[in-house]
């Protein structure tokens, strides 16, 4: 992964996206978390793409075991079930999450080390004055940290993932937005639980037309990584 130097830009276009989407769902929708996958594989065959979107085959407890010991990190219970349902998506698929790339284990892992290659306490104490988050106290004011763990790729550098190093009203394992035009962090969900929950709520009403699914305003001109 090549990681771009910090542009020190918002993210603004991709995180209305994605607050809108957080602020239309409610937890009186939540489906346990059991049937998100059911529930997704549903919806997408209803819209005429769950092909298209190339999910993967599950991937392998032991290969979930070495990812973890990779990153230095215990993936969250319901996530390692998500990623043995399937592992990612296939590159270049119309993105599952919110019209990004769902990475596969192999996938989280070319990410994270290619974020490893930056010198981050170079990067972290240059880009220091830049760094903000939403809501205020969640996320540390950092351009990269080792335990940001990418589960989603836009093909421009930004990411959504876990984040196992919160500030003070944070929550190890919340997901988060971070990368390189993400200098405002934004807390997506307390838990992969919570985030699921609100994948499956905004894929009810999204549309395929063909290409992707249009699930809301994006970023546009993504580019190629």
């Amino acid at each position: 992964m090549a990681v771009a130097s910090p542009a020190c830009h918002d993210g603004g276009d991709r995180v209305e996206y994605l607050h809108g989407a957080k602020a239309a769902w409610t937890w009186t929708t939540m489906p346990m978390l059991e049937d998100h996958w059911l529930e997704i594989e549903r919806l997408l065959d209803a819209k005429g793409c769950l092909a298209a979107m190339r999910l993967n085959e599950g991937a392998m407890a032991g290969d979930i075991d070495d990812l973890e010991r990779h990153i230095g990190v215990r993936l969250p219970a319901s996530f390692r079930e998500f990623l043995m349902r399937h592992d990612g998506q296939a590159d270049f698929a119309p993105g599952l999450l919110f019209g990004e790339q769902f990475l596969s284990v192999s996938g989280i892992a070319d990410k994270w080390d290619g974020w490893r290659k930056l010198d981050e306490p170079a990067m972290n104490e240059d880009c220091a004055e830049f760094m903000s988050c939403e809501p205020a106290g969640c996320v540390r004011p950092l351009y990269t940290n080792r335990k940001w763990i990418p589960i989603s790729y836009d093909y421009a550098g930004n990411h959504m993932g876990f984040d196992f190093d919160p500030d003070e009203r944070g929550t190890p394992g919340q997901v988060i937005t971070f990368g390189r035009d993400e200098d405002r962090k934004h807390l997506l969900g307390a838990s992969f639980d919570e985030f699921a929950t609100l994948l499956v709520a905004r894929l009810r009403d999204a549309s395929w037309n063909g290409d992707y699914l249009d699930m809301g305003p994006q970023r546009q001109g993504k580019a190629a990584p």
